[in-house]
């Protein structure tokens, strides 16, 4: 069987977006504080992170919703406190401070199923991590 050029491309493009992004890295928030890269402790972040800045702007969330933002909440203050073993000075570290923060009030708003305050915290977030990549990446 011959394929024809236009699939053979259609796959290849698929494969490429398939590996394009961070590795998907799941370590248990208890072993984040062994992490020996700022690169791996990145990775954890986005993958937690990454889906759920679709959901900023929501007025409503799911059950689902709010076990996957407690679960965003615990690794990213995990992960935010372990930065700071890789610091790029001051203004890394306040960043890292400051992630920490926004993490514990998407946590807060989960446990209250506080659809605004969830929806406020996961933006501050994603602005916190747009700001730190600007500025160190």
């Amino acid at each position: 069987m011959r394929l024809a050029p236009t699939t053979i491309l259609a796959a290849t493009l698929a494969l490429a977006a398939v590996h394009c992004g961070a590795p998907i890295t799941n370590t248990p928030v208890n072993d984040i504080p062994k992490l020996t890269s700022l690169t791996i402790v990145m990775d954890n972040q986005a993958t937690v992170a990454d889906p759920q800045w679709k959901k900023i702007g929501a007025t409503s969330y799911v059950d689902a919703d709010w076990a996957a933002f407690t679960l965003v909440s615990e690794r990213i203050q995990a992960t935010s406190l372990k930065t700071k073993d890789f610091t790029k000075g001051p203004d890394f570290d306040a960043l890292a401070t400051k992630l920490n923060d926004k993490a514990k009030a998407l946590g807060v708003a989960a446990t209250a199923k506080d659809s605004a305050g969830a929806s406020a915290a996961l933006g501050d977030m994603k602005a916190t991590c747009k700001e730190c990549h600007s500025k160190f990446r």
